[in-house]
């Protein structure tokens, strides 16, 4: 249950629907991406760590103002991209998920900009260049934030909300911006 692995997945090929409304891979989606001066990166992040315990990217703590508790947490290995989905214990809080876009540098992720209903190109978050992306426009109910942290990957924290009544429901995007510079933090820890 992937809830926004988006960026890869719509990138290479389209929106593809899942049950629930959500993005997910395409099959059969091409994994690598030309590269260019655009991706050259300075200060490049490993991922590698981050890709053996993507359910750890974010600790408890730094989950609970947004989503409370995790009742369960659900890896996610698709050919394009790793995840893991983390499942509130409470229904009216956030679903986090925490991709890795292993083939995804930053001129891709800019590129994919036009295969979302929502998409916006933010100020670089710790130097890395960041977007945003949802499924619906406004994105309402949920956000995906993406940050290209070498020449070929890109991570994304992606947030939804099932309840209209959070106050982070029509502004799901500050959420997912909160979360990704303590990904991009816990990603350095580990080197």
């Amino acid at each position: 249950m992937t809830i926004l692995s988006g960026v890869a997945a719509l990138a290479l090929a389209g929106c593809n629907n899942n049950p629930g409304g959500t993005a997910g891979p395409t099959t059969g989606a091409s994994t690598t991406t030309a590269t260019s001066s655009a991706d050259t990166v300075s200060n490049p992040l490993d991922t590698t760590k981050l890709q053996q315990n993507l359910c750890g990217g974010l600790t408890p703590a730094q989950l609970a103002p947004y989503m409370g508790q995790v009742r369960t947490t659900s890896p996610v290995n698709q050919s394009d991209y790793a995840g893991c989905d983390l499942l509130p214990a409470d229904s009216g809080m956030a679903t986090v998920s925490i991709n890795v876009y292993p083939n995804l540098g930053p001129s891709a992720m800019i590129a994919s900009n036009g295969n979302f209903p929502y998409a916006k190109n933010i100020a670089p978050i710790e130097g890395y260049t960041a977007r945003n992306t949802g499924l619906k426009n406004p994105p309402n109910g949920e956000c995906s934030t993406s940050a290209a942290v070498s020449s070929h990957a890109t991570v994304e924290v992606s947030v939804q909300w099932a309840d209209k009544s959070s106050q982070y429901y029509n502004n799901p995007c500050t959420v997912s911006d909160a979360l990704t510079p303590l990904l991009l933090d816990n990603i350095k820890a580990s080197r």
